[in-house]
């Protein structure tokens, strides 16, 4: 659950700095078409895809009956981690709109740090996965 309620607020903070960054300009052209910040952007996406995939594999795993804690502990570590990246750069791609409470994006940063907290720290959760693969027999 935690993984699910990560990805849907990192989703919306992408979409709210695309949104953004297609508006905004800067020197004559929108920041959308400054190719350091379109990476970022694209780096953004692909680690949320990379985390949705993780999270949805674990889910199918789960709904179907499997043994699935490692896969569990890894799309919640995972996908947490990746939502606190994405508010970090999404608040540096607003620039010193990012602290304003006018934006969305601000509440974000600041309530996703709960997540790798919440439902078992990210240490706990590494410490779930090596557990199972460490301390099985061989």
């Amino acid at each position: 659950m935690a993984a699910v309620l990560a990805l849907s607020g990192a989703r919306q903070a992408l979409e709210d700095t695309i949104a953004y960054l297609q508006q905004r300009a800067a020197f004559g052209e929108p920041l959308a078409a400054r190719q350091v910040l379109r990476h970022r952007v694209a780096d953004m996406a692909t680690e949320l895809e990379a985390a949705r995939r993780l999270t949805y594999h674990a889910a199918e795993l789960y709904a179907a009956g499997a043994e699935c804690v490692s896969e569990v502990s890894m799309a919640k570590l995972f996908a947490t981690e990746v939502a606190n990246r994405v508010a970090y750069h999404a608040v540096q791609l607003h620039g010193g709109y990012g602290y304003m409470r006018e934006f969305p994006v601000e509440g974000f940063f600041r309530d996703v740090r709960l997540w790798t907290i919440a439902s078992g720290t990210s240490e706990v959760m590494r410490e779930i996965i090596a557990k199972r693969l460490l301390d099985r027999p061989a």
